[in-house]
C-alpha cells in the first residue's frame, strides 16, 4: 500500500518543480489538457482525481500543474497532511500565499488574506475574490492533493468559492484517496458539486510498468516487468520501491524469478501501512490477521486471530477493501502480495510465530486439510505445539505422493522439533529417512539404520517398519521399506517371536508384489514361512492368508485355496487384504465364488484407514467389485465400478506412483475394449507407464489385448509374452489369475502361427486343470479349440468348453465359446447346426454389452441364414428375404433377436412374416413349422 499521502515519504520541493519520468499516465493528462484548454476560453471547471495510497495522484497533479505553468497558467497547490487536520486554513494558507506571490509580482496592491479577516463571511469573500483577482490576471489552476486530509476551514472556503467562480479561468484539480472519507465535515460532492471531471487511476499497465523499471535499472526485461506488475499491480510507489529493494539486494535484476520477485518483502511499507491505518478501527489487526492466515483467510479466522467480533472483523475488512488494501473478494485477500509480505515483515519473529501456531490450531479445529493446518505449523518456529505432529505427518505423506519431497522432509523435520515419546520419535525419524532416501538414497539409508540403532523399543520399530511395508508405493519405496523391515527383524528377540512372524510375512506378501529381486527374494523363503504354524488368532489368519496366495499363485488345488481363503477371511479385516499383490490374486481367484468375494469386499471395504495414501474408504471394495463382475461378463456394471476409482487416481496424478492405480487402469482398459471402445482403452492406458511391479503385468495385459483387439498381432504377443515372462519370474502360473495365454494363442492366430498357439493352448489346459474351475477350464478349451485345424478335435474342444462355461456364471465366455462353435460348424458345411449356437451368442453378446464380439456373432448367423437360404426351395413365391426371415423364426427366433441379426427394424421383419404368411396360406407363426418347405 503506498500513495503521496499514505505510504510515500515527503516530497521534496524539487520534486514538484522538476519534470521527471512520467510513466502511463498520458491519457489521464491528456483529460486534464483538456480542462485547461476550455479555461483559456473563460470556462471554469473542476477535476477530481481518485486513486489507492500510492496510485499516482501527486505525479499526475504535478504532471498536469507543469503543463499548466507551461501554457501561461497561475499555479497554487496545496497539499493535506494528516498532522495537520486539525489546523484551521491550513490548506488555505497554502493556496492563498502562492496567489498573493502571484499577484504581487504582477505589481498589484496587496489583498488581505482571508484567514486574517474579522469575520467568518469577510474571510469567505476574501478568499473567493482572492482567486478571481488571479485568474482575471491569467487562467489558473488551483490544486489541492489529498483533499480528503483538508481541514474543515479550509474546505468550507473552497466550497463557498467554487459556485462564484462561474465565467472565470479557472480549472480546480483535487485528488483524494479511494476509500477514505474527508476528515472534516464538509462531503466531497459538496466542494465539487455534482458533476466534475473524475479520474480514476488504476495500476500502470505493463508498458507503462516497463518504463518504470527500465528508467530505474536501464534493464528492459519483459518477464521481470510482467512479475513486477504481478506482485505490485503497477501501483507506482510499490513499483519503485520494489525494483529499488531490489537494487540494492542483487546486481543481477534481469535474472530474477518470478517466484524470487514475489517473495521480496520490506518492512517499511508494513510500517507506513500500520501507521496510516492508525485511527480506523480493527483495520491493522484485521490486515495483519489476513497477511498470517493467507490462502487460509476466512472471516472466522480472520476474526478470531484478530481478536474481533464479527461485527467488528466485517466492518474493518469493508474498510481495507474500500482502501484497496484488501481484494473485494472471498475469502479476503492482499490486493497485492508485495503489500503483503510487508505486513508480515513489520511483525517481530515472536508475533509472527505466535499468529501462525495461533491460526494452525484455529483452522485444526475448523477441519481444514493437513497440509494447510502444517503451513502454519512450519511458521510458528520454536512455539511447542505438540497436537501438531500427526498433522505434520499426514502433510508429509501427502506430500511425497504429490512429488514435494522438500516440503514432506520440512514437516517431518518440524515434526521432531517437539518432545515425542520414543515410539513415535523412531516413526517420524524413519519416515524422514524414507522421504530423505528419494532425494539422497546414501543419507536416507544412513538416517533409517541410524534410527533403527537408536529404537529403545524393537517392538515398536516393528509396528513403523509394517506401516512403512503397507503404504509404500512405487519400486524405490518398495524396496526401502522391505530393507527397514529386514533390519527391524534381524533385531528382534526370541521373546517377541509373534512380533517377528507379523512383520516377515507382510515383508514377504509385499516383496513377492514388488520388482524382479525382491521377488526372487521372497520366493526363497517362502518355504520357511509356510512350515511356521503361529499360536496367535491374527497370525494364523495372516498364515492362512500367505497360503492361500500361494495356492492361487502356483494353480494349486481351488479346493485347498478356498479352504486357506475362508480362514484368512474370517474375522476381522487384515491390513494386508490392501496390498496390491494380495488384493488382485484375491480379486481374481475369488471371481468364481460369489459368497467368499462378497465377504472379501467387505473385510476392504471395512479397513478404518487405507494404508496406501492415494485410496480413500470404499475405493479398494469398487475395484474387488468391478474386477470380479467384469470376469463374469457384466461390461456395462463393471464399468460402473471403475469409473470412481479411476476419477480419482488421475486427479491425484497417482497413475504411475501407485499399485493399485496401475491395476484399477489396467482393468478399466480392459472392459473399454470388451465393450469395442478401443479410443477410451488407449486413452486410459496413455495415463500411466510400464514398470517393474508385479501390477505392471495387469499394464502388459490388457495393452496387449487393446493391441489385439486393433488387430496389431506382433505388438500383442510382445506384451502378452512379456506379461507372462514377468508372471513366471515370480512364480505365478495360475490362468485363474491372468488369462494371458489365451489372448498369446490368439496372436498367434493372427499373425499365421498355428503350432505355437496349439502348443500354448495346451500348456494353458493343463493348468487350468489343476485348478479345476469351470470358468477358468472353459476358457481353457475355449483356447485349445480355437487353436485347432477345424477338425473334430476342435468341435469337441469348443463343446467342451460350453458345457464347462455353461455351469460358470461367466457369460461373455460362454458367449465366445459359442461364437466360436458357430463359426467352426459354418466353415465344415453345418449351416443348420451353427444357427442354435450363434443365436445363443447373439443374445448373451447383448446382455453383456459386448459389442464387438455381438457383431462377429451377428454377421456368422446372417451368413449361415443365407447358406441355409440357397439350399432351399420356395415353392410358393417366397422372396429371398421372406425365406430367410421365414427360416430364422422357425428355428425359434423372436422378431427382435431376427432383427438384431439381419440389421433390419422390427416392423420391416414383421411386413416379411406377413408377406410370407400370406404366401404359405397360413394365419401365423404357429403354422409356419408344418407349412414352412424343408
Amino acid at each position: 500500500m503506498t500513495s503521496s499521502s499514505a505510504l510515500a515519504p515527503a516530497r521534496r520541493p524539487a520534486e514538484l518543480a522538476g519534470a521527471g519520468p512520467f510513466f502511463g499516465r498520458e491519457k489521464e493528462l491528456d483529460t486534464i489538457g483538456g480542462l485547461l484548454a476550455r479555461a483559456r476560453e473563460g470556462l471554469e471547471s473542476h477535476v477530481m482525481v481518485f486513486g489507492e495510497f500510492g496510485g499516482g495522484k501527486t505525479a499526475l497533479l504535478d504532471a498536469a500543474a507543469r503543463r499548466a505553468r507551461a501554457q501561461g497558467f497561475t499555479v497554487a497547490i496545496a497539499r493535506g497532511a494528516r498532522l495537520e487536520v486539525r489546523l484551521a486554513g491550513g490548506i488555505l494558507h497554502q493556496l492563498s500565499d502562492a496567489l498573493l506571490e502571484v499577484i504581487d509580482s504582477d505589481g498589484t496592491a496587496a489583498l488581505p488574506a482571508p484567514v486574517r479577516s474579522n469575520s467568518e463571511f469577510d474571510a469567505l469573500e476574501s478568499f473567493q475574490l482572492l482567486v478571481r483577482t488571479a485568474a482575471a490576471r491569467r487562467p489558473l489552476f488551483l490544486a489541492v492533493d489529498d483533499v480528503h486530509l483538508a481541514d474543515a476551514w479550509s474546505m468550507r472556503c473552497l466550497a463557498y468559492a467554487r459556485p462564484r467562480l462561474t465565467g472565470h479561468r479557472v480549472v480546480i484539480a483535487t485528488t483524494a484517496n479511494r476509500g477514505l472519507a474527508p476528515l472534516s465535515e464538509i462531503s466531497l460532492p459538496e466542494l465539487t458539486g455534482t458533476t466534475p471531471e473524475v479520474i480514476e487511476l488504476g495500476g500502470l499497465d505493463l508498458p507503462g510498468v516497463a518504463g518504470l523499471v527500465r528508467a530505474a535499472t536501464g534493464r528492459q526485461d519483459a518477464g521481470f516487468a510482467a512479475a513486477c506488475r504481478e506482485v505490485t499491480g503497477g501501483n507506482p510507489y510499490l513499483l519503485r520501491s520494489l525494483v529499488s529493494t531490489l537494487q540494492h539486494r542483487t546486481h543481477k535484476i534481469g535474472e530474477l524469478t518470478a517466484e524470487q520477485v514475489r517473495a521480496v518483502s520490506v518492512p517499511l511499507i508494513g510500517e507506513i501501512l500500520r501507521v496510516r491505518l492508525r485511527g480506523l478501527p480493527g483495520t491493522t489487526d484485521v490486515a495483519r490477521a489476513v497477511a498470517v492466515l493467507g490462502e487460509d483467510a476466512t472471516l472466522e479466522a480472520v476474526g478470531a486471530l484478530a481478536g474481533l467480533s464479527p461485527r467488528a472483523t466485517l466492518r474493518a475488512v469493508d474498510t481495507l477493501v474500500r482502501l484497496h488494501v484488501l481484494a473485494d473478494s472471498y475469502p479476503p485477500g492482499f490486493t497485492y502480495s508485495y503489500v503483503r509480505n510487508g505486513v508480515l515483515d513489520d511483525m517481530c519473529v515472536a508475533e509472527q510465530a505466535a499468529s501462525h501456531a495461533t491460526a494452525a490450531r484455529l483452522l485444526f479445529d475448523a477441519g481444514v486439510p493437513d497440509e494447510r493446518v502444517a503451513a502454519h505449523l512450519l511458521e510458528a518456529g520454536p512455539i511447542r505445539l505438540p497436537w501438531g505432529v500427526e498433522v505434520l505427518r499426514r502433510a508429509a505423506r501427502r506430500a511425497v505422493h504429490q512429488k514435494n519431497p522438500d516440503l514432506a522432509g520440512a514437516c517431518l523435520r518440524r515434526a521432531l522439533d517437539e518432545r515425542l515419546p520414543p515410539d513415535r520419535r523412531l516413526a517420524v525419524q524413519l519416515e524422514l529417512g524414507h522421504v530423505e532416501f528419494g532425494l539422497d538414497r546414501s543419507a536416507g539409508r544412513t538416517r533409517l539404520r541410524d534410527a533403527l540403532a537408536m529404537a529403545e523399543d524393537p517392538g515398536a520399530a516393528a509396528e513403523v517398519a509394517e506401516t512403512m511395508v503397507l503404504g509404500s508405493c512405487g519400486d524405490a519405496a518398495n524396496r526401502l521399506a522391505i530393507s527397514v523391515a529386514t533390519e527391524v527383524i534381524a533385531r528382534l528377540g526370541s521373546d517377541q517371536r509373534e512380533v517377528a512372524q507379523r512383520l516377515r510375512y507382510t515383508t514377504y506378501l509385499a516383496a513377492a508384489g514388488g520388482s524382479r529381486h525382491p521377488s526372487a527374494c521372497a520366493q526363497r523363503v517362502f518355504d520357511d514361512l509356510r512350515a511356521e504354524i503361529p499360536e496367535n488368532d491374527q497370525l494364523r489368519r495372516l498364515h492362512a492368508l500367505l497360503v492361500a496366495v500361494a495356492h492361487a499363485r502356483e494353480a494349486g488345488s481351488h479346493a485347498d485355496f478356498l479352504r486357506y481363503a475362508a480362514e484368512a477371511l474370517d474375522g476381522d479385516s487384515i491390513p494386508a487384504f490392501g496390498q496390491p499383490y494380495v488384493f488382485a490374486l484375491f480379486s481374481a481367484a475369488l471371481a468364481d465364488e460369489p459368497e467368499h468375494a462378497e465377504r472379501f469386499r467387505r473385510l476392504v471395504e471395512g479397513m478404518r484407514e487405507p494404508h496406501d495414501y492415494h485410496l480413500r474408504k470404499g475405493i479398494a471394495a469398487s475395484l474387488a467389485h468391478g474386477m470380479a463382475i467384469h470376469l463374469l461378463g457384466d461390461l456395462p456394471k463393471a464399468r460402473t465400478f471403475f469409473a470412481s476409482p479411476v476419477r480419482m487416481f488421475l486427479d491425484s496424478g497417482a497413475a504411475n506412483d501407485c499399485p493399485m492405480a496401475t491395476l484399477c487402469l489396467a482393468w478399466h482398459a480392459e472392459v473399454l475394449v470388451d465393450l469395442g471402445r478401443l479410443d477410451e482403452a488407449t486413452a486410459m492406458l496413455s495415463h500411466v507407464t510400464v514398470g517393474e511391479l508385479f501390477s505392471d503385468a495387469y499394464l502388459l495385459f490388457a495393452r496387449g489385448k487393446l493391441r489385439l483387439a486393433a488387430g496389431e498381432g506382433q505388438g500383442a504377443l510382445d506384451d502378452l509374452l512379456e506379461c507372462g515372462k514377468r508372471l513366471e519370474e515370480r512364480g505365478l502360473i495360475n490362468p485363474a489369475v491372468l488369462a494371458w495365454r489365451e489372448h498369446a494363442v490368439r496372436a498367434y492366430l493372427l499373425l499365421g502361427d498355428r503350432d505355437q498357439a496349439a502348443e500354448l493352448a495346451a500348456e494353458n489346459l493343463r493348468l487350468s486343470k489343476l485348478w479345476g474351475t469351470p470358468r477358468v477350464v472353459g476358457t481353457a478349451l475355449l483356447a485349445v479349440g480355437i487353436a485347432g485345424d477345424d477338425g473334430d478335435d476342435a468341435e469337441h474342444a469348443l463343446q467342451s468348453a460350453i458345457e464347462s462355461l455353461s455351469a460358470s456364471p461367466a457369460k461373455l465366455r460362454l458367449a465366445e465359446a459359442l461364437y466360436e462353435l458357430g463359426s467352426l460348424l459354418r466353415r465344415r458345411g453345418h449351416p443348420e447346426k451353427a444357427v442354435p449356437q450363434l443365436r445363443r451368442a447373439v443374445d448373451l453378446t447383448a446382455q453383456c454389452a459386448a459389442e464387438p464380439l455381438s457383431r462377429l456373432a451377428g454377421r456368422e448367423l446372417r451368413a449361415c441364414e443365407s447358406a441355409l437360404s440357397e439350399t432351399k426351395t420356395s415353392t410358393h413365391g417366397l422372396t429371398k428375404q421372406e425365406n430367410r426371415v421365414a427360416a430364422m423364426a422357425v428355428q425359434g427366433l423372436t422378431n427382435r433377436q431376427i432383427a438384431d441379426a439381419l440389421h433390419l427394424t422390427r416392423r420391416t421383419v414383421e411386413l416379411h412374416l406377413s408377406g410370407a404368411y400370406r404366401k404359405l396360406g397360413i394365419s401365423g407363426r404357429g403354422d409356419l413349422s408344418a407349412a414352412f418347405p424343408g
